[in-house]
C-alpha cells in the first residue's frame, strides 16, 4: 500500500516453492514476489493465478432447481422447450449472477458458450454480451457464438443465422460437430467463417462414447490442412476413451501435431455420458493424462451449471479441478494449476494481476474444502472477498 498504484499483499504462500511471501502489485501487473520472514501469528493465504473457466454455458445457467435427465437425449429434449422461452432481459440477468459468482469464487476468465440457433435467435447472444459489459472491469468474458445442435451448418439458413451472430462481435465461433446431418460440410462452413471473420474455433466434438462415430480425426485432418490449430479448441473429445491404445495415440498426436488445445469437462460428462436406468459403467472422461504426456494444451471448465445437462455447480473452478484430479489421476500440481488457470501454474512477476487468495495451507487442502471467502484481484485490484487493503 505504498502508492496509489502499488498495492502489497503480505503472508501468502505458493505452491511451488517453501515459506511466505509478499507480492507487490502496480499498474495492473505484478511488480515483485519477496520471501518474508514470519513469526507464524497470523494465517497465510495460499496464493494462485486467477482461475479460467474456458467452458461455460452462462446462457443456460440456473435454469433448473430440480431435475434430471433420464438421458443426454433428454436432456436436449428439455433444454430446447425450455429455451423457447428465452429473453435477452432474461438471459442477461442470469448470466451475471453465474458471472459475480464466477468472481466470487476465483475466476478471472470465463469462455462461454452463448447458443445460436432457431430456438433462441440471437436473444442469448445480446443477453450475455449485455452480462459482459456489466461485468467489465472484474472478469474477462470470451463470448462463443456457438451453433448447436438445432442449428445444423450443413444448411445455409443456419449458415446464416451464424453470420448474423458475427455481426454481433463474439470472440469466438462454435459448433456442434456430432449433431450435424453432414459434419465435413457443417466443419467446413464454420472455418470458412472463422477464416472471414479472423475468429478462433471452439468445438463441441465427439461428447458420446461411440468410437465408430468418432468425427475428431476428419475435424483435425481439416483444421491442419488450413493451417488452423493454434486457433482451434475441441471440447469433451469424450469418445477418444474409447478408441483402443493404437488409434488414441495416433489421434492425440495428431491433434498435438496440429496444435489443437482441449478442453476437459470431468462434472458434466461424468453425469451424462453412458446415462440409463443402470449404474453407468463407462466414465466419458477424455485421456487427459495422455494429451499432456504428448503436449497437448489441456484446459477445465464447468460446462454446464444448475441446467438440463447438469443440475449441480456454481462456477467454482476448485470443483472442477477436484473432479479432474480424482477422475483423471492428474497428480502433477503444475499440471492441474494449468487446466485450472489457463497455462499459469504459479505467479510470476511481470504477469497480469489477476489471482485469488485462497484461505488454504496447500492446493490439496484448497481441494479438500474449496473454502469461501477467497481475495480475488483483477488487474491489480481487489474485486471480490474480504479488504486487504
Amino acid at each position: 500500500m505504498a502508492t496509489a498504484l502499488e498495492t502489497v499483499v503480505a503472508s501468502v504462500i505458493m505452491p511451488d516453492r517453501e515459506g511466505r511471501f509478499s507480492i507487490s502489485l502496480r499498474d495492473g501487473r505484478i511488480a515483485e514476489i519477496e520471501p518474508e520472514r514470519h513469526d507464524g501469528s497470523s494465517r497465510a493465504w495460499l496464493a494462485l493465478p486467477g482461475f479460467a473457466n474456458l467452458h461455460a454455458h452462462a446462457d443456460r445457467t440456473f435454469t433448473v432447481t430440480s431435475f434430471r435427465p433420464r438421458s443426454f437425449a433428454d436432456a436436449l429434449a428439455a433444454s430446447a422447450k425450455a429455451r423457447a422461452a428465452f429473453t435477452s432481459a432474461d438471459v442477461e440477468r442470469r448470466a451475471t449472477i453465474f458471472l459475480q459468482r464466477s468472481v466470487a469464487h476465483g475466476v478471472s476468465r470465463v469462455r462461454t458458450h452463448t447458443d445460436v440457433d432457431p430456438v433462441v435467435a440471437l436473444k442469448s447472444m445480446e443477453g450475455v454480451l449485455a452480462a459482459k459489459r456489466a461485468m467489465a472491469g472484474k472478469i474477462d468474458v470470451d463470448v462463443i457464438a456457438f451453433s448447436t445442435s438445432r442449428n445444423d451448418l450443413a444448411e445455409p439458413e443456419a449458415v446464416a443465422r451464424l453470420r448474423s451472430a458475427i455481426a454481433l462481435k463474439p470472440d469466438f465461433l462454435g459448433l456442434s460437430v456430432n449433431s450435424s446431418s453432414d459434419p465435413e460440410r457443417a466443419t467446413a462452413a464454420l472455418l470458412d467463417l472463422a477464416e472471414q471473420a479472423v475468429l478462433p474455433v471452439d468445438l463441441h466434438i465427439d461428447e458420446h462414447l461411440e468410437p465408430d462415430k468418432i468425427l475428431a480425426p476428419m475435424v483435425v485432418k481439416a483444421v491442419a490442412k488450413r493451417g488452423l490449430g493454434s486457433r482451434v479448441t475441441f471440447s469433451h473429445l469424450c469418445a477418444l476413451a474409447t478408441l483402443d491404445k493404437s488409434a488414441a495415440s495416433a489421434l492425440i498426436d495428431a491433434i498435438a501435431k496440429a496444435g489443437i488445445t482441449v478442453i476437459a469437462l470431468p462434472e458434466t460428462n461424468l453425469f451424462l455420458q453412458d446415462r440409463s436406468e443402470a449404474t453407468p459403467r463407462r466414465r466419458g472422461v477424455t485421456l487427459v493424462r495422455e494429451l499432456l504426456a504428448a503436449g497437448v494444451k489441456v484446459r477445465f471448465g464447468t460446462d454446464n451449471v444448475r441446467d438440463w445437462f447438469f443440475p449441480f455447480g456454481d462456477g467454482d473452478m476448485l470443483d472442477t479441478a477436484l473432479f479432474t484430479a480424482v477422475t483423471a489421476n492428474v497428480d502433477k500440481d503444475a499440471q492441474l494449476l494449468a487446466g485450472l488457470c489457463d497455462g499459469r501454474a504459479t505467479l510470476v512477476p511481470g504477469d497480469p494481476a489477476d489471482f485469488v487468495l485462497v484461505p488454504a495451507s496447500s492446493i490439496e487442502d484448497a481441494l479438500a474444502r474449496r473454502p469461501a471467502g477467497r481475495i480475488v484481484f483483477k488487474a491489480g485490484r481487489q474485486v471480490a472477498g474480504p479488504s486487504v487493503t
